[in-house]
C-alpha cells in the first residue's frame, strides 16, 4: 500500500470494446470501487474521439468531481492493437487532486503535463507491461511537487500571519492615524507581491522571497525598509 501527502491518487482504465471504460490499475490500492468507476466513465466521455495518428495525445482535461472532493486531471494514451478496431486502444490516466488544491489555483498544469509527457512520449504506441508501475511512479512524481506546493503555502501563511500582527502591534496602533494607514497600505501590498510571486511557481524565486520575507519579520519594520522589500519582490516578479 502507498500513500500519498496530498495526492489522491490515479487511476489506469482501458477502453474495451465490449465492457466501455474498464480500469485495470489504481493507486493507492484503498481507492473504493466507485471512485475509480466513476471516475473511469466520465473520464472516457470526454476523451470521445478518437485521432489515429499519434500515441500520446499531450492534451490534459480537468474534470470536477465534487461528490468526492476532488479533481481528475486526464490524459489519453493510445497504444498500438491489431486485435482492436482501429488498430489501437485507448487508455485513460487520471490523476486524483484534491478539489482545494484546484480552487485555490495551487496546481501548475504544466509540470503536471510535462511529467506524463517524460513517462510516455518514449512509448511511441508501444504497449505499457507494468501498467501499475508506470501509473504509481508518475503518481510519486505529482505528490513531490504537490508536497513541495503545500510546504510554500504553509510559509506563505505563516508569514502573512506575522505581517498582520505586526499591523497590530503596539509600535503601528501608537502612530498617527495617516502613519498607520501608510504602513498598513506598504503591508497589504508587501502581501499581495508575495503571493504573486508564489503563484509563479518557480522554486528559486518563491525560496528567495521567502527568505527575505523572513529577513524582514526578523528587523524593526519601519517605512523605509518595508518600501525597500517592495522593490525587492517587485523585481522577483519581473525576472
Amino acid at each position: 500500500m502507498r500513500d500519498y501527502v496530498v495526492l489522491r491518487g490515479a487511476i489506469w482504465t482501458e477502453f474495451d470494446e465490449h465492457r466501455g471504460a474498464n480500469p485495470v490499475a489504481s493507486t493507492p490500492n484503498q481507492l473504493s470501487d466507485e471512485i475509480v468507476f466513476s471516475i473511469s466513465l466520465r473520464g472516457m466521455s470526454v476523451f470521445s474521439s478518437r485521432p489515429t495518428n499519434i500515441s500520446y495525445s499531450k492534451m490534459i482535461a480537468t474534470i470536477p468531481f465534487p461528490e468526492y472532493e476532488l479533481f481528475s486531471v486526464s490524459t489519453v494514451l493510445y497504444e498500438y492493437s491489431e486485435g482492436s478496431r482501429g488498430g489501437f486502444t485507448i487508455n485513460l490516466i487520471s490523476i486524483l487532486i484534491p478539489a482545494f488544491f484546484m480552487q485555490n489555483s495551487w496546481v501548475d498544469l504544466r509540470q503536471i503535463q510535462a511529467i506524463l509527457q517524460q513517462y510516455f512520449a518514449t512509448y511511441e504506441g508501444a504497449p505499457v507491461e507494468d501498467k501499475e508501475a508506470v501509473i504509481t511512479a508518475i503518481a510519486s512524481a505529482i505528490d513531490k511537487i504537490l508536497q513541495r506546493k503545500l510546504e510554500v503555502i504553509n510559509q506563505g501563511e505563516k508569514i502573512r500571519t506575522q505581517l498582520n500582527h505586526y499591523l497590530d502591534s503596539y509600535h503601528v496602533l501608537s502612530l498617527k492615524q495617516e502613519e498607520q494607514q501608510l504602513i498598513k497600505t506598504r503591508v497589504t501590498t508587501l502581501i499581495l507581491l508575495l503571493d504573486r510571486v508564489l503563484e509563479a511557481g518557480d522554486n528559486d524565486r518563491i525560496q528567495r522571497a521567502i527568505q527575505r520575507m523572513n529577513f524582514i519579520l526578523e528587523q524593526e519594520l519601519s517605512e523605509e525598509l518595508i518600501m525597500m522589500y517592495q522593490q525587492s519582490l517587485s523585481r522577483l516578479i519581473t525576472l
